[in-house]
């Protein structure tokens, strides 16, 4: 009797330790799915979010040079089909761009996507100034920045109605910080999607931003500097002449 009552409790007891088990692993699955869920709705949110600044920027400059294009036709040939070439070379790089969105991968970097700025800048008519303090970057904080840049740089283009605009990349303290300004008319941009997605974007980061509209327009990026990176080279202070 006594050995069956043993038994028993053991059966009792593994029987107990199995359901327990059982219960765990049907948790874990849940949890399992539930992070599965919220990866692809954040990797959903970030496509979103890199597509609206990627096209926005895009289409804010092939729409002023196609109708410059139109314009020139007639009078200017050589300019026409210059601004053609140009168009479509923009297009391909957004091609480029959404792919590379698709797939979470920047290749340009913060340099290549200032040298974007200063040339789109300088086609919409906009004097361009730079400067750039040497800084050190992860890849997450480099799209972040390049991608703020990029906004700034389209409500610039889109309604800044502005002669001059300066970029400056520096470090202060522990902090590395962005200000992209212009002269022009100052206000909050239309449309609220982009400022939201950089907010986002940059708050994944642990960083902030602000933003200025009382005397032309300003944004300024802030994140926390440090973690092993890719270095930026310094690039002194570089103005570029408006388009003629």
């Amino acid at each position: 009797m006594l050995g069956m009552l043993v038994l028993m409790l053991l059966v009792g007891v593994t029987r107990v330790h199995e359901g327990v088990l059982e219960r765990k692993n049907r948790e874990l699955r849940r949890s399992r799915d539930e992070v599965e869920q919220l990866a692809a709705l954040a990797e959903r949110e970030r496509i979103g979010r890199d597509l609206h600044d990627l096209l926005g920027h895009t289409l804010s400059v092939i729409v002023p040079k196609s109708e410059l294009a139109a314009k020139v036709a007639e009078a200017d040939p050589e300019r026409c089909v210059a601004e053609i070439r140009e168009v479509d070379r923009i297009s391909r790089e957004a091609l480029a761009d959404v792919r590379a969105a698709i797939s979470g991968y920047r290749a340009r970097g913060f340099p290549g996507e200032l040298d974007n700025a200063r040339r789109v800048l300088a086609g919409a008519g906009v004097a361009v100034s730079s400067v750039v303090d040497p800084v050190e970057l992860t890849a997450v904080q480099e799209t972040a920045l390049s991608l703020a840049l990029r906004e700034a740089v389209t409500n610039v283009v889109r309604h800044a109605r502005a002669d001059r605009c300066a970029i400056r990349l520096r470090r202060e303290g522990d902090r590395i910080r962005l200000d992209v300004e212009d002269d022009g008319v100052g206000g909050v941009p239309a449309g609220g999607n982009g400022l939201a997605g950089m907010r986002a974007r940059i708050a994944e980061v642990g960083g902030a931003f602000e933003h200025d509209g009382r005397d032309g327009w300003r944004l300024a990026v802030s994140i926390p500097a440090g973690g092993a990176g890719r270095p930026l080279p310094a690039a002194d202070a570089l103005a570029v002449p408006a388009a003629s």
